[in-house]
């Protein structure tokens, strides 16, 4: 929450400078800002020596201590202002932000309190009660009329309500979507599409199918992925630097080095810890159905290049083709589209992940090894499932992991022999926004 300059002036019975530094380094970090306790503690050490009220004194301090380069200029100044806002300016959207929620908490109790079934109300979230409440007030007494009509049918009893919830929950997916595409459709009509997403723009691209997302939106999609990507490889360099550096305990040193203490070991040595490389093999379905979401993950990855140098690109559908070389010095969406979908020769085919992992062992069985992770990106409906099936196991045996990424909705997986058999054999995430392609790769590369 955005903070006061004058809450953190050491005058203030309540002053909390270091834990509101330590939050707003906390945010440069998540933007991407490479910032540790070492820089933490400079920034401190330099707000000692200025004049905490001086609003360009303070902001120069932080800057002069966080921005190591120019690039990190503009989230600085971004985040600046965002976090510490005048006292008047910091009253008022504290204000706000309580009539807001208590707004949201009324509109979430009687949502609560329309959508009952035999005195009680329905299991739902408040994401869908608060979905609800957006709906237009025919549409809310529709669905009351529904559910009124439902709990006075003949042998209806309490054990059919999953069903229904069930039934509401789609209707209110169903509500969403419908006025989701009617929006996209007035921007575009009246020539502001590039704007529809303005005031929210990251939130909004991070939940929006990416099967959804449209020409006018992708230069905004590509500054998210371009973002996301730069806070991953941050953790992972993080994470490399501040991992173990010794190996397991070298007997013959240790004994050597402690000779001249009569036998007796003072000191131990050990092998110097091996950092293998990380390899990934990237295998994306670009089938009529999956171009887009293959695209949007392979644009994530190359973002990744400068932690993750061994990366290679397949696409597949009916057979496999190498995208590496084709690929080289291409890091805009727009030129990623172009090789994948206009040059591809597998671009719309059916699929048949058999035969595709049939040929690459066959024609790249040096990238086949036990440092290699698998990252897949299909919807799982292939030719020849049992052929497919046994050709993944090989795989599975011999590389690292496998990990799977589906755009199918959770709610349709267990509707396919294909998803339960595939899922049995190798690691299986949802992957149909950017959010959650950011929140599985974060955790496993």
């Amino acid at each position: 929450m955005p903070v006061s300059i004058k809450d953190i002036l050491p005058e203030s019975r309540e002053s909390r400078l270091e834990e509101n530094i330590a939050t707003f380094v906390d945010m440069l970090r998540r933007e991407g800002l490479p910032l540790g306790t070492t820089e933490m503690i400079d920034a401190l050490k330099a707000l000692g020596r200025v004049d905490l009220a001086n609003r360009s004194e303070f902001k120069a301090a932080l800057q002069t201590t966080l921005v190591k380069s120019y690039r990190d200029q503009a989230i600085f100044s971004r985040m600046f202002d965002h976090f510490f806002v005048p006292q008047e300016e910091h009253q008022r959207k504290s204000e706000t932000a309580a009539s807001y929620r208590q707004q949201l908490e009324n509109l979430i109790n009687q949502a609560d309190s329309e959508l009952q079934f035999k005195g009680e109300s329905l299991q739902l979230s408040e994401k869908e009660l608060q979905q609800y409440s957006s709906l237009s007030q025919q549409q809310r007494d529709s669905l009351q009329d529904f559910l009124q009509k439902t709990e006075t049918g003949k042998n209806v009893e309490s054990r059919f309500r999953p069903l229904l919830e069930t039934v509401v929950k789609s209707h209110l997916r169903y509500c969403r979507t419908k006025k989701s595409s009617e929006q996209e459709s007035f921007h575009n009509a009246d020539g502001s599409g590039a704007g529809s997403f303005a005031g929210s723009e990251d939130q909004g691209l991070r939940e929006k199918d990416i099967e959804a997302i449209r020409a006018a939106d992708m230069p905004a999609a590509e500054q998210l992925l371009q973002k996301l990507s730069r806070k991953l490889a941050v953790k992972i360099l993080r994470r490399r630097r501040t991992g173990p550096r010794s190996g397991t305990l070298d007997l013959r040193r240790s004994m050597r080095e402690n000779m001249r203490f009569g036998g007796i070991i003072f000191k131990l040595k050990h092998k110097p810890k091996r950092r293998s490389k990380q390899q990934i093999l990237l295998l994306c379905d670009v089938s009529a159905s999956m171009k887009q979401y293959s695209t949007f993950v392979l644009h994530f990855l190359l973002g990744l290049q400068e932690v993750v140098r061994n990366l290679t690109c397949f696409s597949f559908s009916d057979d496999v083709e190498n995208l590496t070389p084709g690929l080289k010095g291409r890091k805009d969406l727009q030129h990623i589209l172009d090789r994948v979908i206009r040059q591809s020769q597998n671009w719309g085919g059916g699929t048949n992940l058999g035969r595709a992992l049939s040929e690459m062992a066959r024609k790249y069985p040096d990238l086949i090894n036990a440092k290699t992770t698998v990252i897949v990106v299909s919807d799982t409906k292939t030719v020849s499932l049992d052929r497919s099936l046994k050709e993944l196991e090989k795989l599975n045996e011999r590389v690292k992991r496998v990990i799977w990424l589906n755009p199918l909705p959770l709610d349709q997986w267990p509707d396919y022999r294909s998803v339960n058999a595939i899922s049995e054999i190798v690691e299986m995430w949802p992957c149909s926004t950017i959010g959650q392609l950011e929140e599985v790769l974060t955790g496993r590369l």
